[in-house]
């Protein structure tokens, strides 16, 4: 009988605690998902960074390799933003050493390891994606916006670098 009483006083609590935590699961669980999103894309990114550094390293032109990171990113670079001023910087280093201070080859039609098979065994490509510079659906990707808490923006380089490939040695 006892029992009985006791559980009809506690009616409803269950539901009332149900409904204070609530609001923290779903704020987990939609977090969870944006980031696993947003690292999705940016997984993405870096894939086709590599893939343009790879197609660089064996002799493509800088257009070319920009044209490559538009079709292997899996349609989160559209086309013709790859050639976003800013955005996508393909360079060349003779010593495979990049300061910063290289110049973009853009527009260039000579292929961005073309004068890797006079020099040294060093010579590197190096193709960099910069998201303060990208469109801005792309920069939208990467603003987190979990409830109650502040507005999570990530704005990472994306590099990746790659030896040319046919190069003469010096030895």
């Amino acid at each position: 009988m006892r029992i009985r009483q006791r559980l009809d006083r506690e009616d409803g609590a269950a539901a009332v605690e149900f409904a204070l935590i609530i609001g923290v699961l779903a704020m987990l669980i939609f977090g969870m998902l944006q980031f696993g999103l947003t690292f999705f894309e940016l997984q993405n990114l870096r894939a086709s960074a590599r893939e343009g550094g790879r197609l660089g390293a064996v002799g493509a032109t800088p257009d070319a390799i920009r044209t490559d990171l538009e079709s292997a990113s899996n349609g989160a670079i559209q086309t013709g933003e790859a050639s976003r001023p800013g955005f996508v910087k393909v360079s060349y280093s003779d010593t495979g050493t990049f300061t910063g201070s290289e110049a973009d080859l853009t527009g260039s039609a000579q292929p961005a390891c073309a004068s890797a098979a006079a020099v040294t065994t060093d010579a590197a490509v190096r193709v960099q994606m910069f998201l303060t510079a990208a469109p801005p659906h792309l920069q939208n990707l990467f603003t987190l916006n979990i409830p109650l808490l502040p507005t999570i923006t990530m704005r990472p380089t994306i590099d990746a670098q790659f030896r040319c490939e046919g190069v003469k040695s010096t030895t």
